[in-house]
């Protein structure tokens, strides 16, 4: 499955397409960015690292808990998102995330990624269940905050750390569907 986002009078459209091995070049080299890499939760240095997230991305497809897809903008990979189903304690509602190649970064692309994710997720599809959607990020990731605001995901709280998977505050923003 693919999501289309739309083109914008100073943006190309984008396309949200399944992972695919011919892109694990591309992960390494994003994944080789020290502030990305200060806010994901795994890190790959590696082919061999890339191929075992590619799997887990593989598995999520075919058990619905998540669905992760390469950001792809004029045929190049320029990032990835992925929506998680319902995880208590770790997520208690559907769940949207991304991250983007530093070449990409302050695009829109992220935020238009979100928008066009919120709008499937809203739109009475039956893959993933969301009345609510949340967005997390560390607490100190400004350009996630910006990405939640920009997007209509209003901050609710401040999230305790669980380590060890995750090992500092978060902020949790949340969108619920229109009445």
């Amino acid at each position: 499955m693919t999501l289309t986002v739309e083109s914008t009078p100073t943006a190309p459209a984008l396309t949200l397409r399944p992972w695919q091995d011919s892109d694990i070049p591309a992960i390494v080299a994003a994944h080789r960015d020290e502030t990305m890499r200060r806010w994901l939760m795994r890190s790959i240095d590696n082919e061999d690292e890339a191929r075992a997230w590619l799997a887990d991305q593989d598995a999520g497809w075919m058990d619905d808990t998540h669905l992760s897809w390469a950001i792809e903008e004029d045929g190049t990979v320029v990032g990835h998102f992925v929506i998680k189903a319902a995880n208590p304690p770790e997520t208690l509602a559907t769940g949207v995330g991304y991250w983007t190649i530093v070449e990409a970064r302050g695009k829109g692309i992220a935020s238009r990624c979100v928008e066009t994710a919120t709008e499937w997720l809203f739109s009475g599809q039956d893959v993933i269940p969301a009345d609510e959607i949340e967005l997390l990020h560390t607490v100190g990731n400004e350009g996630s905050c910006r990405v939640a605001q920009k997007c209509g995901y209003v901050l609710c709280s401040v999230l305790p750390p669980l380590p060890p998977k995750f090992p500092n505050e978060a902020h949790r923003h949340l969108r619920k569907r229109p009445a």
